[in-house]
């Protein structure tokens, strides 16, 4: 393991949302539109000891990080303990190394863990005029969010959020493919590995804006560019089924 600081401070205050309404409410507050995929792990963690929920936390983070491999990379991650007891913000990770991190903090906890929440960047993927047939990957700064909810009042629960900018009906430099077109099946697989993963159907889909077509391991159909969230005073509706440039930085 690497050679971390094994001081761990406590930040004080940490706006991390206690669920996903809470967290689909923070999106549209920052006028941003996500997508959310989750689950709910059925576990009874009042049956469970400290050593064995934190352990329980550290696997559903390495269970998605597996699934997502390539496509998402962790930025900062904030981890609060039961009763918010102890509030930890890690901030500018080495993806190399993040794993080895979360683990020196959970060593120097004594309590239950109650959330964990992950800030990723994505990793996307285009096609260019000159070279059509052959991906380029890029790496942007876009809503992205894992979060991993337990603890002796609730059931367990994670959900997997992200912008809608890689599966929009955007094109590029007048480029014919859609980027959803292009990003949706490489989402789609990970989705799917991370049931494997986890062992847990995604059952929870959700979104924060009407303009979202969203299903089990996805965007049915490429989102429209400008894409607007839900006012804030209307909750969202259950569909049927460095500096790194942002999008539209991107001059190709």
């Amino acid at each position: 393991m690497a050679d971390f600081e094994t001081d761990i401070p406590d930040l004080g205050e940490i706006d991390v949302p206690t669920g996903l309404d809470d967290l689909l409410s923070e999106s549209t507050r920052k006028k941003q539109v996500v997508g959310s995929w989750g689950f709910h792990s059925n576990l009874n963690f009042t049956k469970m000891s400290t050593e064995e929920t934190n352990v329980w936390f550290f696997e559903q983070v390495f269970n998605f990080l597996r699934a997502f491999f390539g496509l998402v990379v962790p930025d900062h991650m904030e981890v609060i303990t039961y009763n918010a007891v102890k509030q930890i913000k890690k901030e500018n990770l080495n993806p190399m190394t993040f794993l080895d991190e979360l683990m020196l903090v959970m060593k120097n906890l004594n309590e239950p863990l109650w959330v964990i929440r992950l800030h990723l960047n994505l990793v996307g993927f285009l096609r260019t005029d000159w070279d059509p047939d052959n991906l380029v990957r890029f790496q942007i700064q876009e809503p992205a969010n894992f979060v991993v909810w337990g603890g002796p009042d609730e059931n367990g629960f994670q959900t997997f959020s992200i912008s809608y900018a890689l599966f929009s009906n955007q094109k590029l430099k007048g480029e014919d493919s859609l980027l959803w077109s292009i990003n949706q099946p490489l989402l789609e697989k990970a989705m799917k590995k991370w049931e494997k993963q986890s062992g847990h159907r995604i059952e929870v889909v959700r979104g924060n804006s009407k303009d979202l077509n969203l299903y089990q391991h996805g965007f049915k159909e490429p989102a429209p560019t400008g894409a607007k969230p839900f006012g804030t005073t209307q909750q969202p509706e259950e569909p049927s089924e460095d500096k790194i440039p942002d999008l539209d930085d991107l001059d190709i």
